[in-house]
């Protein structure tokens, strides 16, 4: 990740519709690069068995960042944190029974 630490203030979860949403307060690239950020995250079940995770992510840069190359950075971290658990959870099937 471009970052050493990351956190979040959690603004709600929904366990029963499987959501939550929260905001980034710290690190991140929070004052060098992105003003605020937050994310609602929900899993729905897919067609297949398994689940879908849709994720919404809403960036405010700081004047003078270009929103192609921090927005890049951010899906790809976003990505490489839920293909992380993916696999985590696919070679571990008994972790989340």
């Amino acid at each position: 990740m471009p970052f050493n630490l990351m956190k979040e203030r959690l603004e709600f979860i929904d366990v029963d519709k499987c959501e939550c949403k929260s905001t980034l307060i710290e690190g991140g690239g929070i004052d060098t690069a992105i003003e605020t950020a937050t994310s609602h995250i929900k899993v729905e079940p897919a067609a297949n068995g398994g689940s879908v995770v849709n994720v919404e992510s809403t960036y405010n840069l700081l004047p003078g960042v270009e929103v192609n190359d921090e927005i890049t950075k951010a899906k790809d971290s976003v990505m490489a944190i839920f293909k992380a658990a993916e696999a985590y959870l696919i070679a571990n099937l008994d972790a989340y029974n």
